[in-house]
Formats: structure tokens, sequence, C-alpha cells
């Protein structure tokens, strides 16, 4: 008969050692005298997941959960691996008892908002990355994905809302850019979706569908100085054909307003 403790003993330290696959024999040398051991059953789980075995990943975090039905992280940790197998469904309904018996676990809600989202139940998404903000309101995964959500159903005004509170942060961030640029875009304003696809071009030049946008949105040449593009080595003659070719992209996106104010700009110049 073999020292259980010790062998658990020595597996735990080889996982904290990130030697995954040796402590992965040791709790299996455990499950074949004690069958019945949790923490083998959940470490395995754990192992597996980190791994990204997400079948046996799953497989063990099942039998715990079948073992020891409350067992609160293990199913929590059960429902992420079945979103990452993409069984969505399932991810939900594991999701939903987490949060029965639990409602403080913040992401559980985060990876719920996803499952629902992938199975195309939008409204119950928004409610579950609603409720993440009520429990967690500086979760910016959460108002990233519910953002996501909000331009996914049409409600841009929403997800700018949700984005530019991440971009305050953290302006940086290239998929914020890019979405608020499709948001700003949902909403017809030009400028600002502009604003927003070419910041993604300054930090990811080789970003292929904000560099699609600008390229439809632009694709007349009097347009080129909304792409950023400019001309001058005479500053003035720079700043007189800037000034026109703004005019124009604005004149094309039917901003008459804009577009009347910058030629104006254009001709104060040239006196």
């Amino acid at each position: 008969m073999i020292d259980l403790d010790k062998v658990l003993k020595q597996a735990n330290q080889l996982k904290m050692e990130g030697k995954l696959q040796e402590s992965a024999k040791e709790y299996k040398e455990i499950l074949d005298n004690d069958p019945e051991n949790i923490n083998a059953k959940f470490n395995l789980g754990d192992i597996y997941y980190i791994l990204g075995e997400i079948k046996k990943s799953i497989d063990y975090y099942e039998r715990l959960v079948e073992q020891a039905p409350h067992h609160i992280l293990a199913l929590y940790r059960l429902g992420i691996s079945y979103f990452r197998a993409t069984n969505f469904s399932k991810a939900v309904k594991v999701l939903k008892m987490v949060i029965e018996s639990d409602n403080k676990i913040d992401m559980a809600y985060y990876w719920l908002g996803l499952s629902y989202y992938h199975i195309g139940r939008m409204n119950k998404s928004v409610e579950a990355y609603q409720k993440l903000r009520s429990l967690n309101e500086g979760n910016s995964l959460g108002c990233y994905h519910m953002a996501i959500v909000y331009k996914a159903i049409g409600k841009y005004k929403n997800a700018i809302d949700c984005l530019l509170k991440i971009f305050k942060e953290s302006p940086e961030i290239v998929s914020v850019n890019y979405h608020l640029g499709l948001a700003y875009l949902g909403i017809s304003d030009i400028e600002n979706a502009l604003k927003y696809f070419k910041n993604v071009m300054k930090l990811d030049p080789g970003h292929k569908a904000a560099k699609e946008k600008l390229d439809e949105m632009l694709n007349d040449q009097d347009m080129i100085y909304s792409y950023g593009i400019e001309i001058p080595k005479d500053e003035k003659l720079g700043k007189i054909a800037n000034n026109y070719y703004l005019g124009q992209a604005y004149k094309g996106f039917s901003l008459l307003e804009k577009s009347l104010k910058h030629f104006k700009d254009k001709l104060s110049d040239k006196k």
C-alpha cells in the first residue's frame, strides 16, 4: 500500500514547478489506489485544462462533479471547459448551476455571457454581462464583450459607451479601437469611425480588417486626407491642400456643414 498523502504532496509540488505531465502520473497513481480521491480528480482536470487537452479535462471534472455535485470550483472549471470545447449549451447549463450555488462569482457571468453569445441568445448575454458589471465594475473583459454583443444587436451607442471606458484607461488596445470604429460607423459618425480605424493602423499597420474598412470608406482619392496622409513640404500649401481634401471627404459623406467650413478655411488660407 502506497502512502497516499506522500504521493499527493509530491504531485502538488511537481504541479507547482510546472512539471505537469509528471504531476499527472502521480495523481493517476493516487486514483488507482483511491478512485474516489477528489483532490486527484480536480488536479487532473486542472492539468489537462492547462495543457489544452480539453476532452480529458472534461472527463475528470465530470467524474468529480458526479461524485461531489456541489464542488463549485469544479463546476466552474467544467463550464469553462465545455465552452472551450465549443459545447456552449452545456456550458450555459453548468455555469447557471454555479451561479445558483454562489451568485458572487463574477467570472461565471463572464463565461455565461460568452456562451449565450455563441448560441445567439444576445439579450441573455447582455444580462450576464450587466450582472458581471454590477459585481465588478472594473472588469474590462466584461465591458469589452458586452460592447461586442451590443454592437451585434445594433445598439451602437451602448457599445461605444462601454468601449470608451476601456479606451480611456488603455488607448493602445487594437481591438478596442477597431470596434469603436465599427460602432461609430454603425451610427454614421464617419469622423470618429475614421479616427479609430486610423488608430488601429498606427498601432498595427498590418491589420487587414481595419485597412479594408478604410479602403471601403475612402474609395474616392479626394478622401485621402482623412486616411491620415499629409501632403506638405510647403507648410502653407500643405494646409490648403489638406483642408481641400478634408472638405471633399466631408462632402462625399454628405456632411455638408463640415464640408462648407473646410472649403471656407481653404479660401481663407489663400488670402
